[in-house]
């Protein structure tokens, strides 16, 4: 049955098939069917290279080993290929065929393998020695079971992939196809030369590629990639909270504009008027307030940023302010905080003024709250490596009236000179915060009702501490970078609709495109190492024109990423001044499309 000149082939098997063995249990794996059927098609085709080296064995020493056992052995090695076979029925059973028709096939291949196992066991062989020229097979009936089935079950195979072909991943099939190929030049050898047994080593070589095609994930990484997603959706969730509730502050107030103003059109006392241009203007600033200082992420800089050298904890830093607050609690009032989960763990600043902050406006609250509740609630946005705080702390207390907050909002930088600060103060005047809250770089907006309570919103920009990056943020990037091969472009222009055309435009051209409708995000992601290959800006943006970003992105010394610019036809006059200006090219919105084709090819 064996040749021993093939001994050296079936030991590197061996070896590769126990190191194949050891990688694939050396991790946590999903314990899928499909994966089951792979693990003992590993086994068994390991027991079948053990088992081919026992049959080299018994036939040179045929005389001087026990029948009884060499018989067992040599029986027992037909049984292997059927027993292979049938897992190899079965694995492409697995990924062909949904869940009825499935069953079926499952009992077609288990009942085929029992059926020609016992035949092959109750058949008889003889041996075919030839000891001077070391040629030894077996030859008979039960040789001639095996190759039936090894023939029935490889047209079955043959049968499923051409029907499947449409269904079944290409890259799961390949394995399969080789092992037809394989075993049909196996039997063809075997057929010509019967001692060249070259099977088992044939299904070593199936199961290695196997291993690169099944589904096979390591568990450790969808642990990470679950919490990732538990992560993301509670973020999400957050950023939807936080959404809402910025927009009920704003729906309010234009509302009570809105109300307030149809009165206003009928009313002649001058007084009246007055105390409702008052109230319009509150509302006014409560909601420019909200949409520049806490929404407008354009206004996100780093270089506006004060930046601290002190490392906190941002989650911490609050539950401190908790812990301390709640000791000075009346009977008759709670205190509840609320902190949104898409708060970086570490952030750059002063944590001592913030504390002071903080502690001094809860404690303003507690003194006009006899019964009711004082609410803290901590959100954030974060952009590439800022974090904008949204502080905001209500109560149900007595509140003030409209003179008071807008004497409060009305302050000026200059108008908070005089304004002594007490370092260890936590009880702090509105007007004393609010020019902490400038020192720190942040913005402070007070809203308040008689009787109806008082509501303190903080702004404040901080830096996120750069962590060391996770193996699996690595993997994950390294797997971006390989899905996008081709080049990668920063698209900027505020109207949106031109911005997705032109997005559009460049993936049909398997480009990788990050666009934005802010010109200071391509400052902000060149500064956080974004790497691209072209920058393509429009001329007049809300925010920043095409110069100043690229007098910006020039001040770094290692930009030499090349900056186009699109402009209208009436300026293309002066297109040769953007030339000297430092731009790479000049892109003519009129001709957009051929434009961007021309833009491509140069870089």
């Amino acid at each position: 049955m064996m040749m021993t000149n093939l001994t050296l082939l079936v030991l590197f098997s061996i070896i590769y098939i126990v190191g194949l063995i050891f990688i694939y249990f050396s991790k946590s794996r999903l314990n899928t069917d499909e994966n089951k059927i792979y693990v003992m098609m590993l086994i068994s085709n390991l027991i079948g290279l053990f088992l081919q080296l026992f049959c080299d064995l018994v036939s040179y020493r045929y005389d001087a080993i026990p029948h009884v056992f060499s018989n067992f052995i040599l029986k027992f090695y037909l049984i292997y290929f059927i027993v292979w076979l049938t897992l190899m029925f079965l694995y492409l059973t697995e990924i062909a065929f949904k869940k009825k028709s499935k069953k079926i096939m499952r009992l077609v291949a288990i009942w085929g393998g029992i059926i020609a196992g016992i035949i092959t066991i109750i058949m008889p062989y003889e041996l075919y020695r030839d000891v001077e020229d070391r040629i030894y097979y077996t030859f008979g009936m039960a040789i001639n079971v095996t190759f039936i089935y090894s023939f029935i079950v490889g047209v079955i195979l043959f049968t499923i992939l051409i029907i499947k072909r449409k269904e079944i991943s290409k890259k799961k099939t390949i394995p399969i196809w080789v092992f037809l190929v394989f075993a049909s030049i196996s039997g063809i050898t075997q057929a010509i030369h019967p001692e060249l047994v070259i099977t088992a080593v044939a299904e070593s070589l199936v199961c290695c590629m196997m291993y690169f095609t099944i589904e096979n994930p390591d568990v450790q990484l969808l642990e990470e990639l679950y919490k990732n997603k538990k992560l993301m959706d509670r973020s999400n969730e957050d950023t939807s909270n936080f959404l809402f509730r910025m927009t009920q502050d704003i729906k309010k107030p234009v509302k009570d504009m809105v109300e307030l103003s149809k009165g206003l059109f009928t009313e002649k006392d001058v007084d009246t008027l007055r105390e409702g241009i008052k109230v319009i203007n509150n509302d006014a600033l409560q909601i420019d307030y909200l949409v520049n200082d806490a929404l407008d992420v354009s206004t996100m800089n780093t270089k506006t940023l004060k930046i601290y050298d002190t490392r906190y904890n941002a989650i911490n830093l609050f539950k401190e302010v908790q812990y301390r607050f709640t000791d000075e609690l009346k009977n008759d009032v709670k205190f509840n905080l609320s902190i949104d989960g898409n708060i970086p763990e570490y952030l750059y600043g002063d944590s001592i003024k913030l504390k002071q902050v903080l502690l001094s406006v809860l404690n303003k609250s507690l003194e006009h709250t006899n019964k009711g509740s004082i609410h803290l609630n901590v959100s954030a946005i974060v952009k590439y490596s800022l974090c904008r705080l949204i502080i905001t702390i209500s109560d149900t207390g007595e509140g003030m009236g409209i003179d008071e907050v807008n004497d409060i909002l009305s302050l000026k930088p200059a108008d908070l000179k005089d304004i002594g600060l007490d370092k260890d103060s936590n009880n702090l005047s509105l007007k004393a915060v609010k020019k902490l809250v400038g020192v720190l770089g942040g913005n402070l907006m007070v809203k308040s009702e008689i009787d109806e309570g008082t509501t303190v919103t903080i702004v404040l920009e901080q830096k996120i501490v750069e962590t060391e990056e996770s193996d699996i943020t690595r993997k994950l990037e390294i797997y971006e970078q390989s899905l996008h091969t081709g080049k990668r472009v920063m698209v900027v222009d505020d109207d949106a609709k031109e911005l997705a055309k032109i997005t559009s435009f460049l993936e049909e051209h398997d480009i990788n495109v990050s666009g934005s409708l802010f010109g200071r995000d391509a400052i902000e992601k060149i500064g956080a190492k974004h790497k691209f290959d072209l920058i393509i800006l429009d001329d007049e943006t809300s925010t920043y024109s095409a110069l100043e970003v690229l007098r910006e992105l020039k001040k770094n010394k290692k930009f030499n990423i090349p900056v186009v610019v699109m402009i209208d036809d009436s300026k293309e006059f002066i297109k040769l001044h953007y030339l000297q200006d430092g731009f790479a090219d000049c892109i003519m919105k009129s001709k957009l499309e051929s434009e961007l084709e021309r833009i491509i090819k140069r870089f």
